[in-house]
């Protein structure tokens, strides 16, 4: 897995045509905050460049075009350097799961209408919905012969395959992603980060609270302590949420050595298995 555990920053003023503009940077590296430095201050140099010149600077890049700057707050058995599972922060608050080898496969659905909504309510499924689910199913038997658990979440499924292992960003792995509709930017961000992906808590605005302050790595004990506050807050008000819930299984088989104790964690984190309201 590629997911960067030294993050700096390199910070200049530029001064273009429209005055001065303050610019941050940010570099990366697995191990080596020398790598992380340069790579900080090269990606600065070229923003400086092009304010300089008085060109658009893009803030933005592809999702999936470059690490993602998240905070690593567990590993699940680390072996010489290496995990088989890790645990981060995402830039809104939320924890993630990350694994080397189990696939996870998040589908996004079409926004509900207002009737779907209201059958959501009552535990129903919207005939829109039941039909995206049977057409999943299809796809993956036709597919794959590997057993799936098959969950809702609140804007769509996620997949996640329990009798056998995945290489991500394999032709195998890519080809049931992309049978089942999968985002492609989710497929580009596994085949990058060499790892597949699932969130493990709600996201902040379906539960009333809002985005943290400020992002990781928090460098001084003030953006700490705001960040801490935050997160207490968070956490009271998804406290009574699921991030996803387990509705069937699709192939047969027992879960894999390697998939039992992540699959344990991802249900008690995401409490698959309560009832409690999607977010």
């Amino acid at each position: 897995m590629k997911i960067p555990r030294i993050w700096v920053s390199a910070v200049k003023e530029a001064h273009g045509p429209r005055g001065p503009m303050p610019l941050t940077a940010w570099g990366w590296s697995e191990n080596d905050r020398a790598e992380a430095q340069r790579r900080a201050n090269e990606t600065l140099q070229r923003m400086v460049r092009r304010a300089e010149q008085g060109l658009e600077l893009s803030r933005d890049y592809p999702y999936g075009s470059r690490p993602l700057r998240e905070e690593i707050v567990r590993e699940l058995d680390p072996q010489n350097g290496n995990a088989s599972a890790v645990v981060t922060r995402n830039g809104y608050g939320c924890l993630v799961l990350n694994t080397s080898q189990v696939m996870f496969v998040d589908i996004d659905l079409p926004d509900l209408t207002l009737g779907q909504r209201i059958a959501r309510l009552f535990q129903r499924r919207a005939p829109a919905e039941s039909e995206a689910l049977d057409n999943i199913k299809k796809r993956l038997t036709e597919i794959s012969t590997a057993a799936f658990r098959i969950y809702r979440t609140a804007g769509g499924f996620r997949l996640m395959a329990t009798d056998r292992v995945f290489q991500p960003g394999s032709s195998e792995s890519e080809n049931i992603m992309n049978a089942v509709e999968a985002d492609p930017a989710f497929v580009r961000l596994c085949r990058a980060r060499e790892s597949f992906r699932a969130r493990l808590t709600p996201k902040p605005w379906r539960c009333g609270s809002r985005n943290p302050p400020n992002q990781y790595p928090r460098e001084n004990d003030i953006d700490e302590e705001k960040f801490k506050a935050w997160l207490a807050a968070y956490q009271q008000a998804t406290a009574q949420k699921a991030t996803c819930r387990l509705i069937e299984n699709v192939g047969s088989g027992w879960p894999h050595q390697e998939v039992a104790p992540i699959l344990k964690l991802h249900d008690e984190a995401t409490r698959a298995n309560t009832g409690l309201p999607l977010a």
